[in-house]
């Protein structure tokens, strides 16, 4: 298991806190170590975000919207 300790310092003490790492983080962070220059790790970051937004339009895309819901006044009333 890996853990990653990390420092947290506060005026009255110190506290270490270990979480471990998910496999996503891990394989991530592995991943990352070989990004030696920085055009490297701004193409690992592109390739990331590209992802994910790939991720977050297949989830829009299976939610139900109907014309009510178009149409609907969202926002909270004042008082």
């Amino acid at each position: 298991m890996y853990i990653c300790s990390v420092i947290l310092k506060t005026k009255a003490m110190s506290t270490t806190v270990q979480q471990p790492f998910n496999a996503t983080q891990l394989h991530l962070l592995k991943m990352l170590s070989f990004a030696k220059t920085e055009k490297t790790l701004q193409d690992l970051k592109k390739l990331l975000r590209d992802f994910y937004i790939q991720q977050v339009e297949k989830e829009v895309d299976t939610f139900p919207i109907n014309d009510e819901m178009l149409n609907e006044h969202l926002r909270t009333p004042y008082k």
